[in-house]
Parts: C-alpha cells; sequence; structure tokens
C-alpha cells in the first residue's frame, strides 16, 4: 500500500507554514511565509487565515505579523512539562495552591480565550478543578478577565465590540460598554474578584500577567466555592493572589499592581 496517495495537501502545506515558526519568538508577515515554504501568497494567506481562526496562530495587533498561537503551545504543554514560562514559575504556583488551599490556575490567552497551561489542584476535600487544555472567556470569570485588565485599551475594545458576547450565567454581563466600564474600575488594581458569572456558586480571584517567551497575556488565581471566599479569608486570597503574581511578574513579565477589588 503506497500511504502517499492519502496525505491531504492542505494540511501538510498547513503543517509547513507552523514549521516555518520553529525560532525562538518568531513573528512572521504573509510574504516571508511564503517565500519560506515555497508556497504562492494567495495560497499561503488562505490557509494562514484557516489557522488563525482555529487558534494555531495569531495576528500581531497593529501589525501585520503573525506568530504562533496559544493552541501550539498549549499542545507542547501537554506533550512537554518543559516548557519555559511555565516551568519557571511552577513553584510560585505550587505556593499559591498551598497558602491559599485552593486549586491555581495559570492561564494564556489567544485573543479569543484565557487558556489554562498550568495548574495545582486544591487540597481541600469539596474542590473547583480545572484541566490544562480547558477555555476560560475573557469577558466573564475571574481567569479570564485579568487577562483582559493586562492588554491595552485598543485591544480589550477590539475583543469586545468584534462579536455577540455569550452568556453562561443570568450573573454574566454581556453589554460590551459595561465591560469596559469594569476594565476600567479594575485596571489600576491589576486583579479581580469574580463570583457566578461563568459557573454558579464558583468564586475566582486572578490578576494578570505578560509572558514574554510567549509573547502572550495571561493571569495567575485561584478558584474556589463562593461560600469559602468571605470575609479574612477573601482578602488573604486577594494579598495571595497579587503577591505571586508579583512575583511571577519578576521572571517572566509584568503583573498589574494591587488595589481594591469589586
Amino acid at each position: 500500500m503506497d500511504p502517499s496517495k492519502y496525505l491531504n495537501q492542505s494540511i501538510l502545506r498547513s503543517l509547513q507554514i507552523l514549521e516555518a515558526f520553529a525560532e525562538p519568538r518568531p513573528s512572521l508577515s504573509i510574504p516571508e511565509i511564503s517565500r519560506r515554504v515555497g508556497l504562492h501568497r494567495s495560497t499561503v494567506h488562505r490557509l494562514v487565515v484557516t489557522l488563525e481562526s482555529a487558534g494555531w496562530l495569531r495576528k500581531l495587533p497593529g501589525t501585520e505579523k503573525y506568530t504562533l498561537g496559544i493552541k501550539v503551545f498549549t499542545l507542547g504543554r501537554i506533550a512537554d512539562q518543559g516548557i519555559s514560562s511555565c516551568e519557571t514559575v511552577r513553584p510560585l504556583l505550587e505556593d499559591l495552591a498551598e497558602r491559599t488551599g485552593e486549586t491555581a490556575i495559570l492561564s494564556m490567552s489567544d485573543n479569543v480565550a484565557a487558556v489554562c497551561v498550568d495548574k495545582i489542584e486544591s487540597s481541600q476535600r469539596l474542590k473547583i478543578s480545572s484541566e490544562i487544555g480547558q477555555h476560560f472567556p475573557l469577558h466573564a470569570g475571574a481567569t479570564g478577565f485579568a487577562v483582559l485588565l493586562g492588554m491595552p485599551e485598543e485591544q480589550v475594545r477590539g475583543f469586545l465590540f468584534r462579536d455577540r458576547l455569550p452568556s453562561f450565567t443570568p450573573k454574566t454581563e454581556t453589554d460590551p460598554g459595561k465591560i469596559l466600564e469594569r476594565y476600567h474600575s479594575l485596571k489600576d488594581a491589576g486583579y479581580v474578584v469574580s463570583t457566578g458569572a461563568v459557573d454558579p456558586g464558583v468564586t475566582g480571584i486572578a490578576a494578570p500577567l505578560f509572558f514574554a517567551a510567549e509573547n502572550s497575556y495571561g493571569s495567575v488565581g485561584i478558584t474556589m466555592p463562593e461560600h469559602r471566599a468571605q470575609g479574612d479569608t477573601l482578602r488573604k486570597a486577594v494579598d495571595a493572589v497579587l503577591e505571586t503574581a508579583s512575583a511571577m511578574a519578576g521572571k517572566i513579565g509584568f503583573a498589574g499592581k494591587g488595589g481594591e477589588h469589586s
């Protein structure tokens, strides 16, 4: 049997395009990709747009260049636990989980959602679990909204007003204008506390990060049952998240500054 007759040329060409980005922190335009893979620009453009829509590539804001999408990183993270930024900050993520007793989540953005790239499960019997590769909306919940807090306003506006925003619970805000107001009110604080906006009875606390090596906005935070997110426990959890974000920022990028939550 000749296996070559079963090959899909579009898939092979798409893989060639992804392989063209196999260098440190790559960013390539359509003409540059075309030259590297030896395909016509119109073919490359069609495949790049497809790869971008599926999250395997992403366009750098304000440019005509593309870079690898978060899906590539997530897949690599699952296959190899030795990815740079995650490995660098994992001890801090473990400390956050131990300090709070809750599930700690590290996420990166693909400009459509926040993707869990690492997590440490809660030590408590009743816990809120997450999985590596799990997607969180950017406009609702703490993990995703913290990603927005790290982004410049122009990029946030581009996301909020691009498509209709989905609702998950009665507490989900889908009005782009109101979400932008919340972005402004929490931007200086540098963290977000959210309850029930994605999953009923779940509270999340998260702060923004920027992963320089992966050129990606992200967040670090914890999730817990709503009944535990009260009073002094909540205040201590917020402090722990902010201190973890600051420590991680010293290793991989920047984080927001601490302040009041709403």
